[in-house]
């Protein structure tokens, strides 16, 4: 038994309800709010869609504020992201001409006193996130150095770095600078048995599946949908039908899966071919009076 105490289940601030789950006996929302209280950071490794930042959101849900309506500060990083899109830039005042000092989410987070997300990490360049270092080796100090007339920001005890990353994405890094700093690591996968519980059909539960085992024995390398997906394929399934849903998913799949993919949704769902514009509607004849 965990001996921390549940959170159960939390409402996101899109409205989609967020089912708590199990992390090696813990509840993944109460581990989140436990590494907060101890500053211990955490690094999320795992497929788009999986529920990465769904269970950030819902694991600070409780805490948010007028200010802080998701009780987080977020950061999505690109290969672009630079150390201004974390502390902050000096931003032109339309009305006055004059430039003003505009906090970027890695000041705000240590102003307030909320956790940092940084989502897709592992693209931002690592000469740029060496300005978390300070914050997360025990030094719990930010100095913004483009703004000499702010005075050094002491870290508070709400703050915490939470990362969140694909490795197999094309160009994800981490440095091992950055990597030691995180004290806890764990991979974020589908959970099928809420997916069908959630109205999934069970056709392509058991595709993605199949497309899983197949991954763990090296015989398929491609893309597998996840929950993000498989809540989409459930609700256009509901709305157009099987056939539409399947063409649907697989125009959505990297064309360099497609046939693998057509192969295992025709042997779970139906055959299909990938969803692509027809010629123009005609209308039905008006027959003779």
């Amino acid at each position: 038994m965990s001996h921390l105490t549940p959170v159960g289940v939390q409402m996101r601030p899109n409205g989609q309800k967020y089912h708590p789950r199990n992390l090696a006996g813990v509840e993944d929302l109460a581990f989140l709010r436990d590494a907060r209280r101890h500053r211990e950071h955490v690094l999320m490794d795992g497929p788009p869609g999986a529920g990465k930042t769904a269970m950030v959101e819902a694991a600070f849900a409780a805490d948010a504020t007028n200010g802080h309506p998701g009780g987080v500060e977020t950061i999505v990083g690109t290969g672009s992201t630079e150390v201004p899109d974390f502390v902050g830039t000096f931003v032109q005042n339309p009305a006055t001409k004059a430039y003003e000092w505009m906090p970027g989410p890695l000041m705000r987070s240590v102003e307030n006193d909320v956790p940092l997300f940084v989502d897709e990490i592992a693209l931002i360049d690592a000469r740029v996130l060496s300005v978390l270092y300070p914050l997360m080796d025990g030094r719990d100090e930010l100095r913004i150095e483009m703004n000499p007339t702010l005075p050094p920001m002491k870290v508070g005890p709400g703050w915490f770095v939470i990362g969140a990353c694909n490795r197999d994405v094309p160009g994800a890094h981490l440095s091992d600078a950055l990597v030691s700093r995180f004290d806890h690591h764990f991979q974020v996968t589908t959970d099928w048995d809420l997916a069908a519980d959630l109205g999934v059909p069970l056709g392509l539960i058991k595709a993605a599946k199949n497309l899983e085992e197949r991954k763990a024995q090296a015989t398929y390398e491609g893309w597998i949908p996840q929950m993000r997906d498989a809540l989409s394929f459930a609700e256009c399934f509901s709305r157009h039908g099987q056939d539409f849903a399947v063409a649907s998913l697989l125009r959505k799949c990297p064309a360099a899966d497609r046939e693998d993919m057509a192969e295992t949704l025709a042997s779970n769902l139906a055959p299909a071919e990938p969803l692509t514009l027809g010629a123009r509607m005609r209308k039905p004849r008006q027959g003779r009076k």
